[in-house]
């Protein structure tokens, strides 16, 4: 038999080798890394490209930087997204609101998430129609105004809304910068998301009875709110090409207001 002494010394070696073990034969040492591990963001973004979602929604997405932009393909919304680690090595992306948009496995598959998709629909990667920019036509100075215009049409012939949109337009004329021009364009084109996507709801009433103006103006920091009539957003040059509230954003204002 082997002595007690010598058994007490391989026990206390194979300790010692170990280390502190849990409930479930795993170290903490051990444990750390891991845990890590599935929150670490290095999976590869989504592949550049239009999907088709639940066989009928089709959108685009690209990427800048880190940054990952959406656009669906029935309008001219572009969304930023900001991503996050999520388990197993996937990432989450999400809407300026902070609710999902996106999530990607670690093997790449991407599942879509909207108001009328709140449990997600898989997506598919359309290999057949890849001829698709994710940003919308560009307009010049002089196309501005008309194109102000047309959103405000538009609103009055689908919604019966009666807005008016306001910009300054001899700044936006005599600017050089195609990017600020674009800004201002987007804010307003979220705007008239926005709106469109107000009169669908419970808020119609009030939107349309109240709601007259909408300034588009140049700031510090990107939002929106209302106040006595005026729906005012604010786009912010120097945060770059995603400083100006999604029609999402503009959406909640309102609604939170009226």
């Amino acid at each position: 038999m082997m002595p007690l002494r010598l058994q007490r010394s391989l026990v206390m070696a194979l300790v010692l080798a170990l280390g502190p073990m849990g409930a479930t034969g795993v170290s903490a040492q051990q444990a750390a890394p891991r845990s890590k591990l599935l929150l670490t963001p290095s999976t590869p973004l989504p592949r550049d490209g239009t999907y088709i979602a639940n066989d009928r929604i089709a959108f685009a997405l690209d990427h800048k930087g880190n940054q990952v932009r959406l656009r669906f393909l029935d309008n001219d919304e572009v969304f930023y997204l900001s991503g996050e680690a999520g388990l197993l090595g996937g990432r989450v992306f999400k809407y300026d609101t902070g609710t999902e948009a996106l999530q990607v496995t670690a093997f790449g598959a991407v599942t879509l998430y909207t108001d009328k998709a709140k449990n997600g629909w898989p997506a598919e990667y359309n290999d057949g129609d890849q001829n698709v920019s994710v940003d919308p036509p560009p307009l010049s100075y002089r196309d501005m105004r008309p194109f102000a215009l047309k959103l405000a049409q538009d609103l009055s012939g689908g919604d019966d809304f009666a807005v008016g949109f306001v910009a300054d337009w001899d700044g936006l004329a005599r600017t050089e910068s195609d990017a600020l021009r674009g800004l201002a364009c987007s804010a307003m084109r979220d705007a008239a998301y926005a709106l469109d996507a107000v009169a669908k709801t419970g808020k119609r009433a009030k939107v349309v009875d109240k709601l007259h103006i909408v300034h588009v103006k140049e700031g510090a920091k990107a939002g929106a709110s209302y106040q006595k009539g005026v729906l005012t957003v604010t786009y912010a040059p120097k945060g770059g090409a995603s400083a100006r509230p999604s029609s999402l954003v503009i959406a909640r204002a309102l609604e939170a207001a009226l």
